[in-house]
């Protein structure tokens, strides 16, 4: 079954959110939920997208939170019937050959080639950021082979390993509502600009994302937050994208994991910061340490 658009879409996201807020220095992407007069618990993990089963495999502790879960919680459920209404709104805008300079678009035409295999036309009237986000994957896979070994991104794969298993998958939300969520934050001209800089600049793209990807291992989510080759969020956008979202997670999360051993497994920009899951589930009550 191919997942590669919802991939492609949830990558986007997921870059985007790594923006939010958070405690310097190194932070857990693992921790354990609980609460007194409860023998509930339950494991919140920070994705990246970006890696792979392979990664996780490699995380004994993860694997293991996962395999004590009866339910397993996601972002958006990752399976073929929500690709439709993805591609529905993400090809909802102008042509890309209308809002591009003949230069510019004869340039984006070209990646697309190379990448993605792909004649331009099957793209036209895909939105930017989608455009983006599947030549920025590819862009990473070429440069660094060794870390795409299954095709399997982590976050389908904790799904897929639950399906497999006979266990519950819950999303927070719908993707369809991410996808208009991504369209409606992002004007359209950010988003050109996003692509245009990511095909114009593609090494310099690649030495963004192995840093990212070196501070996401070791645990420093700061330092992604304060490069500034990642880009920045305006508070409008920080708010929509990651804080709202933050806080109906938080008006869903008690129910679905009570009475339940739940493995979470949100994008990592989500879980830190004042505005942070780990913080908000901390003022609900739980004790949320890290592992």
């Amino acid at each position: 079954m191919n997942y590669r658009t919802l991939s492609l879409f949830a990558l986007c996201l997921l870059f985007l959110c790594s923006q939010a807020d958070a405690r310097p220095g190194k932070l857990p992407l693992l921790y354990r939920i609980t609460k007194p007069s409860t023998t509930d618990t339950s494991y919140l993990f920070g994705t990246l997208h970006l890696l792979e089963s392979s990664y996780v495999d490699t995380m004994p502790r993860v694997m293991a939170a996962l395999d004590r879960a009866d339910v397993v919680i996601g972002e958006i459920v990752l399976d073929s019937t929500v690709m439709g209404d993805v591609l529905s709104e993400m090809m909802s805008g102008p042509p890309l050959d209308s809002i591009l300079s003949e230069k510019d678009y004869h340039l984006v035409s070209k990646e697309v080639s190379r990448l993605a295999h792909l004649p331009m036309m099957f793209l036209n009237r895909v939105s930017p950021i989608m455009i983006y986000g599947l030549l920025l994957q590819t862009i990473y896979q070429e440069a660094h082979p060794e870390n795409h070994k299954t095709g399997v991104a982590m976050d389908l794969y904790f799904q897929q390993k639950a399906k497999d298993a006979g266990k519950r998958v819950v999303g927070l939300e719908l993707a369809s509502d991410q996808a208009s969520l991504l369209a409606d934050s992002l004007p359209t001209e950010d988003q050109v600009a996003e692509l245009l800089d990511l095909v114009k600049h593609e090494k310099k793209t690649v030495r963004g994302l192995e840093k990212m990807l070196r501070n996401y291992q070791t645990g420093h989510i700061q330092k992604i937050l304060d490069d500034p080759t990642m880009g920045s969020l305006s508070d409008e956008q920080g708010e929509a994208l990651i804080y709202e979202r933050n806080r109906k997670w938080l008006d869903e999360l008690p129910t679905l994991i009570e009475h339940h051993n739940a493995f979470i497994a949100v994008g990592a920009g989500h879980l830190v910061g004042k505005n942070g899951l780990v913080e908000g589930l901390r003022k609900l009550g739980y004790t949320v340490a890290g592992l």
